[in-house]
């Protein structure tokens, strides 16, 4: 038994230091990945009695650990944004979508595929696992509080968290395609055909359909009970059962649950945007924000720790490089091309483009597809992954504090 109580006593000292955290970083003007990243790498060292990776992580462990952590982190970003924007704010989140996202997953396929010289699913699989920006360890840059028509942001912040809310969704039918690359010896028409109509239309349709129809349904139900006042819930656990009714409906449906648990957050106070009708039932995002920071928090741990056990062994130079060209260049290139129209002045167009950090989401990606593919080379992808969420991590750890307030306030 002391092996339980000794992991009882880790987890309660790091979640307490954790808390102190704030005090740290107003000094420090950093991140609260980063001290947490260092305190991973403290404790591996120490050889607490933690399941660390060996040196690359569990994959069975890690995917249902990031698969928590992303939909937890896609229905705060839904929440805070809700149906507060028009279409005509929500095209420069939808130019990050359709112009950088694409040209990023290109960068990463070529230089992957001439540069590292993998094999083309593995290609692939590496540009579909790095397309997602990050909603979880992106949250310092991104909303923090629900917006109101009145008061909200259509700056950075916003663009970066509709951004994450979306693409960590689009990003799955690619993962699927590599996928389907890997476990046959190219893509012929039914290839094409299966991802096309199953992959691509079918399960974006279902998730679509099932997260406006669950936002949609709470909305509308709370709005009538409404009229009576002795009918009052609890709110505080809305919306965490709100995320996991809706990536459970989805995923039984055989559709994208990322997608469907992002559209329930928008839709959850449909008729407080859509026909200004407020209740007090509309969901508390005070608990789900805590629970989100709880995970991100050991989550960093673990990830600190992987970095100290050697999971960066498997790097070589090459892939340092590309690494580097792709948080360093690319992506702050292609972002900003994108926004090239977007009425927003310079600094917000570069902030927005740098800014696009990578993090869980393309973890849980990457051990998705090697539980289900048949890919090689996967130590390397795990390196070359881990590389590049912390050099993201650390440069975007000591820059967004310094950073954000000024371009809050231009």
């Amino acid at each position: 038994m002391k092996p339980y109580y000794t992991l009882l006593l880790i987890v309660g000292i790091t979640s307490l230091v954790a808390s102190f955290l704030p005090i740290i970083l107003k000094t420090f003007k950093m991140s609260f990945t980063v001290p947490l990243l260092v305190l991973g790498g403290l404790l591996f060292y120490l050889e607490t009695p933690l399941p660390w990776p060996n040196p690359v992580w569990d994959i069975d462990t890690t995917l249902k650990f990031s698969e928590l952590v992303v939909i937890i982190s896609l229905m705060v970003a839904g929440l805070k944004i809700g149906l507060n924007y028009s279409w005509k704010e929500w095209r420069n989140p939808f130019r990050l979508i359709g112009v950088t996202m694409p040209l990023f997953m290109l960068v990463v396929f070529l230089l992957a595929y001439y540069l590292l010289e993998f094999s083309g699913p593995v290609a692939l699989l590496l540009a579909a696992v790095l397309a997602p920006t990050d909603p979880a360890l992106a949250s310092d840059i991104q909303l923090n509080k629900k917006q109101e028509i009145g008061s909200k942001n259509v700056g950075v912040q916003y663009n970066l968290t509709a951004e994450a809310g979306l693409n960590d969704s689009l990003a799955f039918p690619f993962v699927f395609l590599a996928i389907l690359w890997s476990q046959h010896d190219s893509l012929d028409y039914q290839q094409w055909k299966t991802w096309l109509g199953y992959y691509l239309v079918y399960k974006l349709t279902v998730g679509i359909i099932v997260g406006i129809a669950i936002g949609f349904a709470y909305s509308y139900i709370t709005t009538k009970m409404a009229k009576y006042k002795w009918l009052k819930i609890q709110k505080t656990f809305v919306a965490i059962s709100l995320t996991l009714i809706s990536y459970g409906a989805a995923e039984l449906l055989e559709g994208y649950g990322f997608l469907s648990v992002f559209l329930t957050g928008l839709f959850a106070h449909y008729h407080k945007h859509a026909k200004n009708q407020s209740t007090e039932s509309e969901p508390s995002i005070g608990f789900i924000t805590d629970v989100e920071r709880f995970f991100i928090i050991f989550w960093m741990i673990f990830f600190g720790g992987s970095i100290v056990g050697g999971i960066l062994n498997f790097n070589t130079i090459p892939t340092l490089l590309f690494g580097s060209i792709l948080v360093l260049i690319a992506r702050p290139l292609l972002g900003y091309l994108s926004l090239y129209k977007s009425g927003l002045n310079a600094k917000k167009k570069w902030a927005i483009s740098f800014f696009g950090i990578r993090g869980i989401g393309s973890v849980f990606y990457l051990t998705y597809a090697i539980k289900y593919g048949n890919f090689s080379d996967i130590n390397s992808l795990f390196s070359i992954v881990a590389f590049i969420i912390l050099l993201s991590i650390v440069l975007h750890g000591f820059t967004t504090k310094r950073l954000i307030p000024k371009l809050t306030n231009d």
